[in-house]
């Protein structure tokens, strides 16, 4: 069956035969070799020894037959250190037999993403360039590595441009769950999240991180701390092995639900435009549940309802038995005479609306406030209420600009709006009259 067929595989099929010849292959040598020690002197041990050694060959074959693929964004190809880090990999993988193939994306020649939608609708992309072979070979691949280079707190365009390309298999999630990594350096800020981005790419190509190396360096091998760079190459390389040898599965998580809920409501709502999308979906029984998504089942709970029954009624003695707490005094509501700035107040004020005498009334009043405090802020009245926002209005009314001093000995009526404004204590742009409609809206 070609790779490109896998993602027909519901996940609750998807068998890991391989692994499991292996593992097989593993357990008949070690049950000849106790074999062997029980009837050598017998037997002369010849034939069960060339016995043992074929079949040694046969589980190493099978190790070295494993296929890693990584995709580097870099544009430095085989010199950068995103390269290096991936070589650190490969010595870890080469130590167990398994073999590394690393692309190098700035070898081929990969057009921008359109954003037609085509491959949502009919399945694949037109664009005729190295995307789809190097998206063949990703596939085909029995584990996934995504390696870039920070470039301005994400990934390389080379690599930005790789995946935006593979769009449609971001809305189709593949029959397989394939272990991955994910490989990202930086100068010092940025390696972690990029890397935990590459990370849920994975997804999009039918694997999920077994882990993330993550790196600090400036110029070529400059890497601060690399014993400890290559140590933890070294133990991502054994966890990466060990999850292709024993089709190693991690839990599911939030994410995995997130993803799940939105883009099969995405694809669902919009399934006469995203046709190829809500076949694939569809034929895979993705809509049916999130377990089928996962392909994890949900385990049988061991909950006795007699002991949870029990479990209540002690803790409701309990809180019986529990001191009385005194009451909590009345809170005195806040008034303006209370309020000790004009944050305060403004945030008030919407509880104070008369609405009866903001019936039919639209409007956005803008405070500017300046000197002690310093901040804009809106209230819009619309529908007979009152709501208070941060920031500028898209579209003011009226723009009052004031110190908080100033517009809070007016609120309580300790100083004349009137005189305060004719007397330049506060200015006004735009509509006058709705800064004397204030003392009816707003009433103390």
């Amino acid at each position: 069956m070609k790779g490109m067929e896998l993602k027909n595989l519901p996940r609750r099929y998807y068998s890991h035969r391989r692994r499991a010849g292996f593992g097989l292959a593993r357990f008949a040598w070690k049950c000849l070799a106790t074999l062997a020690g029980l009837c050598s002197v017998a037997l002369g041990g010849a034939w069960l020894s060339f016995a043992i050694l074929g079949i040694e060959q046969e589980a190493n074959a099978m190790s070295a037959s494993y296929r890693v693929v990584a995709v580097n964004g870099s544009p430095h190809q085989s010199f950068g250190n995103t390269s290096l880090m991936l070589a650190m990999l490969k010595e870890g993988f080469e130590a167990e037999g398994v073999g590394l193939e690393e692309i190098f994306l700035n070898q081929h020649h990969i057009e921008y993403c359109a954003g037609c939608g085509f491959c949502l609708e009919k399945g694949g992309c037109w664009i005729r360039d190295d995307h789809k072979s190097i998206l063949a070979r990703v596939l085909a691949a029995d584990a996934i590595i995504l390696a870039s280079p920070v470039y301005f707190y994400n990934v390389t365009g080379q690599t930005k441009t790789f995946l935006d390309r593979s769009l449609s298999y971001g809305h189709r999630p593949r029959g397989t769950w394939k272990p991955g990594l994910a490989v990202s350096v930086s100068a010092g800020q940025g390696e972690t999240t990029v890397a935990q981005y590459l990370g849920r790419m994975l997804a999009a190509f039918g694997a999920f991180p077994v882990g993330h190396l993550t790196a600090i360096a400036i110029g070529p091998g400059e890497f601060l701390g690399r014993q400890a760079v290559e140590a933890r190459a070294a133990h991502l390389a054994q966890d990466l092995f060990r999850a292709l040898k024993e089709g190693w599965r991690y839990p599911a998580t939030d994410q995995d639900l997130a993803f799940w809920l939105f883009m099969g409501h995405l694809v669902k709502e919009n399934q006469g435009f995203m046709k190829a999308d809500h076949a694939h979906w569809e034929k895979l029984g993705l809509y049916e549940s999130f377990e089928a998504y996962v392909g994890q089942t949900r385990s049988q709970g061991g909950l006795d309802s007699e002991a949870r029954q029990a479990w209540l009624q002690e803790l409701m003695a309990r809180q019986k038995e529990t001191p009385k707490v005194t009451p909590v005094e009345a809170v005195t509501p806040v008034t303006r005479w209370s309020v000790t700035t004009m944050r305060e107040l403004l945030e008030g004020m919407p509880q104070d609306l008369d609405p009866n005498a903001a019936a039919g009334l639209t409007a956005t009043y803008q405070f500017e406030v300046h000197g002690s405090e310093n901040f804009t802020a809106h209230l819009c009245i619309e529908n007979q209420r009152a709501s208070f926002h941060e920031g500028a209005a898209e579209n003011p009314d009226v723009i009052i600009k004031t110190t908080p001093e100033v517009w809070l000995a007016i609120s309580r009526g300790e100083q004349s709006g009137a005189w305060a404004y004719f007397t330049g204590k506060y200015t006004v742009e735009g509509d006058l009259n709705l800064v004397k409609k204030l003392d009816s809206l707003f009433p103390r």
